[in-house]
């Protein structure tokens, strides 16, 4: 039983932050028909409550997950905001400081799944996995809005339909629709905020929310009206055309529609408005009423669409250049992961960088930087002749730290620095023009206070080494001082010298990296192993590590 227990812990602790993250576009019918509506037909979308913000001051930010950057200019200097696998979090300073906001209300200890910021507005999104027929369904637990930088927040439950929205006017048309009225596989994977007819003080919130499809909200997050998009079966709905008889329908084909399952949104300017799901980009230039959809399989302009499940949508903008950047992966044969682009206002798209999937772009002036299941990459927007290249290593040489993953998430700059998250960590670099990636790292750890030299742990524990690295935490108290780490089996044989005479000069919180691998680099086994820590040879730390794989 207890062996059961910690499997379904370690289960629950990497699928919860996977499935904050567009990962899969299809919905399991045999889970959907045990779902419960009847709570959520009574909850509507009236507001939870208001409640002031006291983030928590860190050293440190608060998870070694990152799924959302976005650094955002004021006048009172940059912020930079991050969505992590422990809520949002920001630094008004480079990072010497980090505002975690993962405990306190409105935000509990909720999962981050969306993140916007426009201005002095900040938006967010959240969510948790819960264990439905032993199979782990995101959920969307509601939309969050600040109007004043995060010192307050207005809490709003996820957006849904009543039982009898079960029609939509679309110009001449009416559309039928099947109402979503819970929240299972109904949570916000992206967000924007743009204005409304120009107006700087009123503003438009869009939401992507997979089987809650495509909304939006005309009074701050009060509440949410569908987006009409295009049926798999169109390309193109205006509300003089038809009359159209299709559904709006976030299932499975054949009984509904993958374009109706959004995934990311961004726009051009106020009135250019860009949608990915699991069917495509989709473009209006109308403010959000009359849409064109490109895809894999559309002929002419749409064939440079790589793939139609198009989790990330951003927008490069320098000199008098316009690009639109989609991270596109395939949904069925023939179609692979690339960054798809357009230079000419969607009019024709092509694509760049074959990759393993494709989460998120960053851009700093004439550079495209591209965040994938396969590193982080940077080249010059020249599409004749992309220059990709990703870094040989991400090491801060003053903390001795390597991030120890190819699952890259999220990107963006700062001035000349470039911010990257990753599923271990958040680093930074110093980006120029002419020389890619050969400035020094900067990596920031989330790790627990250890306050005695006796102190420490290991993390994560459990622990799996196909996915991850375990850190072994702990504190000297000393500026200068020789450190030997060693991992022992259940039976005190020796397996593996992590570290030997090492010299060390921080007296705070450091660490050492196992790999889960003997002195003969086999993997070990499933199991419990000690790991011992000897300071300058006169103080001994012992610890244990949980292998599961």
């Amino acid at each position: 039983m207890k062996k059961l227990l910690l499997i379904l812990i370690l289960a629950s602790f990497n699928i919860g932050f996977a499935q904050m993250l567009p990962k899969d576009f299809k919905i399991s019918n045999d889970v959907y028909k045990k779902l419960k509506p009847v709570e959520n037909y009574r909850k509507g979308n009236n507001l939870i409550g208001r409640f002031s913000s006291s983030p928590v001051s860190s050293q440190t930010i608060i998870s070694n997950f990152i799924s959302d950057i976005i650094v955002v200019s004021n006048d009172g200097g940059d912020t930079v905001w991050f969505g992590t696998g422990k809520g949002i979090s920001r630094t008004t300073n480079r990072g010497l400081s980090f505002e975690n906001f993962y405990g306190t209300e409105p935000f509990g200890d909720d999962d981050v799944s969306g993140l916007a910021v426009y201005k002095n507005w900040v938006v967010v999104a959240t969510a948790y996995s819960q264990l439905i027929n032993e199979e782990y369904v995101p959920t969307g637990t509601g939309i969050k809005v600040s109007s004043d930088y995060g010192v307050t927040w207005a809490a709003y439950p996820q957006p849904i339909d009543g039982a009898n929205d079960s029609t939509i006017q679309y110009g001449i048309s009416t559309i039928t629709a099947l109402p979503v009225v819970v929240d299972e596989f109904n949570l916000s994977y992206d967000i924007e905020i743009t204005r409304k007819n120009n107006s700087s003080d009123s503003l438009v919130f869009w939401i992507t929310s997979w089987a809650g499809g495509t909304r939006k909200s005309t009074d701050f997050g009060a509440s949410w009206q569908r987006v009409v998009l295009p049926p798999d079966a169109f390309n193109t709905i205006t509300p003089t055309g038809g009359p159209y008889n299709f559904e709006l329908n976030p299932r499975d084909p054949p009984l509904g529609n993958n374009n109706h399952k959004g995934f990311s949104v961004t726009a051009e300017n106020d009135s250019t408005i860009y949608v990915g799901t699991a069917n495509g980009i989709n473009r209006s230039s109308d403010w959000g009423v009359s849409w064109k959809k490109y895809n894999f399989d559309s002929t002419g302009t749409g064939n440079g669409v790589s793939g139609d499940f198009v989790v990330g949508l951003d927008v490069q903008k320098y000199g008098n250049n316009v690009i639109v950047w989609a991270s596109s992966n395939p949904t069925k044969g023939g179609e692979f992961s690339a960054f798809s682009f357009s230079s000419n206002f969607g009019a024709s798209w092509s694509n760049t960088l074959d990759v393993a999937f494709t989460h998120n772009v960053g851009f700093k002036d004439s550079i495209v930087y591209g965040a994938t299941d396969d590193g982080v990459w940077r080249s010059y927007f020249t599409p004749q002749a992309f220059s990709w290249s990703r870094p040989s290593i991400i090491y801060d040489e003053f903390i001795r730290d390597q991030i120890r993953t190819n699952l890259f998430y999220a990107v963006d700059s700062q001035g000349d620095s470039v911010w990257v998250g990753s599923g271990d960590g958040l680093a930074r670099t110093t980006d120029t023009l002419t020389s890619p990636w050969v400035g020094k790292w900067k990596i920031f750890r989330a790790y627990q206070n250890i306050t005695a030299t006796n102190e420490s742990y290991a993390a994560p524990n459990p622990y799996s080494p196909d996915d991850e690295v375990c850190r072994i935490y702990y504190k000297t108290g000393k500026t200068s001082t020789s450190v030997t780490i060693k991992i022992f089996d259940f039976a005190m044989f020796p397996v593996r010298t992590v570290i030997q005479n090492a010299q060390r000069t921080s007296p705070d919180v450091i660490w050492a990296t196992w790999d889960g691998k003997r002195d003969d680099g086999t993997q070990v086994s499933n199991g419990v192993y000690f790991y011992r820590i000897q300071i300058d040879k006169d103080e001994t730390v012992w610890g244990k590590i949980l292998v599961l794989q």
